[in-house]
């Protein structure tokens, strides 16, 4: 693995698969299809408001790695192409952590900390006062992550999230996700819990109090994910989002998304049965292979074991994507 230099001619870097040279040997190779991302751009670097024809200079000589062979590698941050050219916005998929009474789940040290078994849950409670930062393996009730869709940084440039402008921004341009697709590793997760269609998010006018309620049921499981090594796919629900514009401003005490609202959705998992174990039984070897074992996280002693897995979100009609950063771990003893 290697950077490729970019700062002069545009380069073309191709590499076949295993399947793509074994299809030119038998004479049947075809491309057929293709996709562009921005992985390794920092949007950052550019500089604003300067009217120098220089100004994206830096972004397009950011070095980028060299193709790759692995079918495990993939692009994660696909570039959108919509056939219509008068869409102003496009949605976002975002985390919610201000909902107060729905238990919306925060990370720790920018992981989602999921507990495999109630011994190792009830630790992680007691060391961080809270069960908001924990989620419990198979618990339809609890912490839950909480992710909208929707316009977010609209409302700043004045399009406001009311109901009609929600349904002529995204609703009647069909970029209302009211199903959200889930990409887990399947040598840790066996399963993802999502809301069932009596779920409600929505703030109460015109006080603009939060009404929030999620019961959980198990995600459809979709297949694999062809680009994503031992990775499943679930679908689950999208909620109407019906958190809606209030001028005090309450609405963004409920939301995460400033402007017009899609949906909202919540998430849990279930853990592999072989991970779940307590202190006192077996361990399994997937920790010591793909993690960490007997480790002291948070200075009292207490040992865990833990593997780290990232978790991809999509919007099934706005393919807006979001990456969770998930911790799966077990109490391990003294």
């Amino acid at each position: 693995m290697a950077f490729l230099d970019n700062s002069g001619d545009i380069i073309l870097d191709a590499v076949l698969t295993t399947v793509g040279r074994k299809r030119m040997a038998e004479g049947n190779f075809r491309i057929t299809k293709y996709a562009f991302g921005d992985d390794e751009i920092d949007y950052g670097n550019f500089i604003l408001n300067t009217g120098s024809a220089y100004q994206d200079l830096t972004v397009l000589t950011t070095p980028i790695l060299e193709a790759t062979t692995a079918t495990g590698t993939g692009v994660q941050n696909a570039l959108l192409s919509l056939s219509r050219t008068d869409l102003l916005y496009i949605p976002t998929l975002k985390v919610n952590e201000v909902v107060k009474n729905g238990n919306a789940a925060f990370t720790t040290s920018s992981v989602y900390y999921f507990a495999t078994n109630t011994e190792t849950y009830d630790k992680l409670v007691t060391f961080h006062s809270g069960s908001k930062y924990v989620l419990q393996n198979k618990a339809l009730a609890g912490a839950k992550i909480m992710i909208e869709s929707g316009l977010d940084g609209a409302g700043a440039d004045g399009l406001l999230g009311t109901n009609s402008n929600r349904n002529q921004y995204i609703v009647n341009n069909n970029l209302q996700d009211s199903k959200i697709t889930v990409y887990v590793d399947n040598r840790f997760i066996g399963g993802v819990l999502g809301p069932d269609q009596s779920s409600v998010f929505a703030n109460q006018q015109p006080d603009g109090q939060e009404h929030v309620r999620f019961t959980l049921q198990k995600g459809d499981a979709g297949g694999s994910a062809m680009s994503l090594n031992n990775y499943s796919a679930y679908t689950c629900n999208g909620v109407i989002n019906r958190v809606t514009y209030v001028s005090n401003g309450s609405a963004l005490k409920v939301s995460a998304i400033n402007g017009p609202r899609g949906t909202a959705t919540a998430l849990n998992f279930v853990a592999d049965q072989e991970l779940t174990s307590i202190a006192a039984g077996a361990r399994s070897a997937k920790f010591d292979m793909f993690g960490t074992i007997d480790s002291v996280l948070f200075g009292d002693g207490l040992k865990f074991d833990y593997i780290d897995m990232v978790a991809y979100v999509v919007g099934n009609a706005s393919s807006a994507q979001l990456q969770m950063p998930i911790r799966i771990i077990r109490y391990a003893g003294t």
